[in-house]
């Protein structure tokens, strides 16, 4: 499958300090169309992303939630 994103929009919502690691909230907003024969349609989501404290490096996923 094929899914194209028309448009996209990323706003940090909040950066925390826990004991381990940072963790950032963004949530993405916009147009994607999953089928060449079917319209853009609205989509808006919150990703929590995560930095270990420990020098691991780069942000991973650790959680992501549809918002309606």
């Amino acid at each position: 499958n094929r899914t194209d994103i028309v448009s996209l929009h990323a706003e940090l919502i909040a950066v925390e300090e826990v004991s381990a690691a940072y963790l950032a909230s963004v949530e993405f907003s916009g147009l994607i169309r999953e089928s060449a024969d079917e319209g853009a349609v609205p989509f808006r989501e919150l990703w929590m992303l995560a930095c270990e404290k420990d020098g691991s490096p780069g942000w991973r996923l650790a959680r992501q939630q549809a918002l309606f």
